[in-house]
């Protein structure tokens, strides 16, 4: 099974590392500390998905201006570079961290990039049969997008996973995505509250089943995600960035449910939600261990799963 991933917002993370918490206006923090790495929300999950042994393409828009990172990035991980390059650079994302808080800047994407007349991103996603659609929109995109894409892909039999927000998942979701993975509020759109109790999620679940999506994933904070109604908490670990923690998990869900199993067993006898969705809240918790978006350790992932 060969995945995709779509993503036209990709981003150079940094994470820069303060010894202690900002006291007011104007204070300089000299020789700080700073790691940085290439990422966007589905670049992440490509490289988790790679790292687990995939058979993996990404896509979407490359800045020309600086694209050498991120093939440098994808070249590392074996990830097959299917990105359209544009005019421009790629933008950079800063998150601000210190002992007991932080503060994140995301930046536009592409802003001056006008329309995507004349550009394929979907080329890419030929011969692959999962593909999966994370992160925002540039200004350049409608809010149809990801719908627009969703139907395309599902009318060559391709599993669609989307991973998005406001206007552009609600849309996608009416295209009917076979994974989607909302968080509480992003919920609100889709369903018209923001789940808070168990009910409320399990509520939330069925209205998206009704919407014809085959599994349904609502991340909850640091607390736990639940998948398709059933809860499944985090375990405990000293986060240090959450830039890539849920495109680990569902990186981590989509190789349990369309990678790994396949490879054992027939497609008919996939591995049940349930098991995939520890490995994935494992995985999504190593990953806020690692600064800037980087990859945590296997070792780690199999340890957090096993602490229950």
């Amino acid at each position: 099974m060969k995945f995709f991933c779509l993503c036209v917002s990709p981003a150079i993370d940094a994470t820069v590392t303060l010894p202690r918490a900002p006291k007011g206006e104007g204070e300089i923090f000299k020789d700080v500390a700073e790691e940085e790495n290439v990422g966007g929300k589905a670049v992440n999950v490509a490289r988790w998905l790679a790292l687990r042994g995939a058979d993996v393409a990404c896509g979407g828009l490359l800045g020309e201006d600086n694209a050498r990172p991120f093939e440098k990035e994808l070249s590392k991980y074996g990830i097959e570079d299917r990105f359209v390059r544009v005019a421009g650079a790629t933008r950079r994302n800063e998150m601000v961290v210190w002992p007991g808080g932080s503060v994140k800047l995301n930046r536009a994407a592409f802003p001056l990039l006008k329309s995507l007349d004349g550009i394929d991103c979907l080329a890419g996603a030929a011969g692959c049969g999962v593909a999966v659609l994370s992160g925002s929109l540039p200004k350049c995109c409608a809010k149809a997008f990801y719908a627009d894409c969703v139907r395309a892909l599902k009318a060559k039999g391709v599993t669609v996973v989307l991973d998005a927000s406001g206007e552009a998942m609600r849309l996608g979701v009416e295209a009917g995505p076979d994974i989607i993975k909302p968080n509480a509020e992003e919920c609100e759109p889709l369903v018209g509250f923001v789940p808070k109790t168990p009910e409320g999620f399990k509520k939330a679940t069925v209205m998206l089943w009704e919407k014809m999506v085959r599994h349904v994933i609502i991340s909850d904070g640091g607390a736990g995600a639940w998948f398709d109604g059933e809860f499944v908490p985090a375990p405990k670990v000293d986060v240090v960035d959450t830039t890539a923690a849920g495109d680990t998990l569902l990186a981590e869900f989509c190789w349990r449910k369309f990678g790994e199993s396949v490879k054992t067993f027939p497609r008919a006898r996939l591995v049940d939600t349930f098991s995939a969705a520890r490995w994935s809240v494992a995985a999504g918790s190593a990953a806020c261990t690692m600064p800037g978006g980087a990859p945590p350790p296997a070792a780690l992932v199999e340890k957090l799963k096993n602490e229950r």
